[in-house]
């Protein structure tokens, strides 16, 4: 069972991650909806570039923002992830479907888990 994203007693790490198997990996997994986005973000994925660390995009078009890497370890201003979910902006927003607000505390939960990856990050 994946934890609770909305409990605090569990970790960042496996909070943030649960929420993007839930919320994400029916779309970002090998033959998945967006399996050209080349993202696995699946709970028992472990492959930092492959949940995108440091993962440059490859089919997130204007979706990206001019942004370089799905996730930049330590710097969420600069992680398309967190740019693709803070938005209800159509072609840009994330999850594509049903979006029109942004989950603020699904959004607060990937800054501060990309704002505690180190550079060093093994996540």
């Amino acid at each position: 069972a994946l934890p609770r994203w909305g409990d605090a007693s569990q970790s960042i790490d496996s909070r943030a991650r649960a929420y993007l198997d839930v919320n994400c990996a029916h779309c970002h997994q090998p033959g998945g909806g967006a399996s050209n986005s080349g993202l696995d973000l699946r709970w028992e994925q472990d492959d930092p570039f492959a949940i995108g660390v440091r993962k440059p995009p490859v089919a997130a078009g204007r979706g990206a923002g001019g942004l370089l890497v799905s996730i930049a370890p330590g710097e969420p201003d600069k992680s398309i992830l967190v740019h693709r979910m803070d938005s209800v902006e159509p072609g840009v927003a994330m999850p594509e479907l049903g979006r029109s607000t942004i989950d603020a505390e699904a959004v607060a939960l990937m800054r501060s888990w990309i704002a505690e990856m180190g550079e060093d990050t093994s996540q």
